[in-house]
Parts: structure tokens; sequence; C-alpha cells
């Protein structure tokens, strides 16, 4: 029965197999390397934008609420008036009967007015969000009938910046476009060299 089965070739060439082996194994590498990247992404950096997303409301809110205490306390200076002081009377000699002229002395008397100098802005006071809209508006809206042009809250005119296009760019998508073709294109030359063509 040995003798049924006659080995006419010998084995098949390695080399080019081993070629072949090597470039899959370069892809499976650059797969498994994907991979990592995007549960490193997932588990990561994903979690710190989202908590960064849920944090801006909160900064908004602080920072709105800093503006219309500042354009509080700036509407509060511009109307201040000091209360104006009266001078002290004076005291003038009654005149006497002859002529030669007598020096009067003149008094000076200092006035108690009163000197206020505005505190500080130390600390943010805790406000309710809307409490603290309501009052920006409120402020915004008397700053606008009293003829004050107070500037507007900024609104945001960009777009979000999310997605794999805006990490890397247009560039990068198109590198990585040309990396997979070339080796796509090297895989081919190398499987058509592998296969014998008898």
């Amino acid at each position: 029965m040995a003798e049924d089965f006659e080995v006419t070739e010998g084995l098949p060439e390695e080399g080019a197999n081993r070629t072949f082996v090597i470039a899959a194994a370069g892809l499976g590498g650059l797969i498994v390397l994907s991979l990592i990247c995007l549960g490193v992404y997932a588990l990561i950096l994903q979690p710190r934008q989202r908590q960064a997303a849920l944090q801006e409301p909160t900064n908004i809110v602080m920072t709105n609420t800093a503006v219309a205490f500042s354009l509080t306390q700036t509407a509060e200076a511009a109307d201040f008036t000091p209360v104006p002081t009266e001078p002290a009377p004076t005291s003038t000699p009654s005149p006497t009967d002859t002529n030669t002229p007598v020096p009067t002395q003149v008094v000076v008397l200092p006035t108690d007015t009163p000197t206020t100098t505005p505190t500080p802005f130390t600390t943010l006071a805790t406000v309710a969000p809307l409490t603290a809209t309501a009052a920006a508006q409120m402020t915004q809206t008397a700053l606008a009938i009293a003829g004050g042009g107070g500037s507007p809250t900024p609104a945001p005119t960009a777009l979000p910046a999310t997605g794999l296009g805006e990490d890397i760019g247009l560039p990068g998508l198109a590198g990585l476009a040309a990396l997979f073709l070339v080796a796509i294109f090297f895989s081919r030359r190398l499987r058509s060299r592998a296969t014998p063509t008898n």
C-alpha cells in the first residue's frame, strides 16, 4: 500500500509563503493596534469629553453671573451722586463808625463729606442659575432703556468639533486610505508571486 503513494515533487517553496505570512501578520497587527486605540478612546477619552460637556453649562452660568454682578456694580457706581454739603456760615463783623479797615479773620472749617469706596469683588454669591440668568437679563434691559449700550452675551457660532475627521483631519484620513491601498496592492502582488503558474 505504501507503493500506491508516490512523491514526485518536493514540498512547495517556503520563501513565497513566508513573505505572505509576514504581510498578513503585519495587517493583523495593524488591526489589533487600531482595536487597542479604539478601546483607549472609548474607556478614557470619551468619558473625559462627556464630563467636560456636562461641566460647560455650569461654567457659562458662573461667567454670566460674574458679568451680571460687575454690570450691576458698574451701573450703581455710575448712578452714585455725592450729596452736596452746604458751606459753613461765616460771621461778618458789623460796620463801625470809624473808617479804618479792620482785617477780618476767616476761619476755614473742614466739611464732613462722606467718601465711599466700593468694595472689591472677591467672591461670587451662590445664586440659582435661573435667578442669575434673570438678573443678567434685567441688567441688560435696564442698561438698554437708560441708553447704555450693554454688550450682548456672545453666542457660539462654530460647529462642535466631534468625530474622527475632527481629531485627525482630512489629510490624516487621506493618509490612512493611501496606507491601506498600498497594503492591499503589496498583498495581492505577494500572493500572485506565491501561486505557481504551471
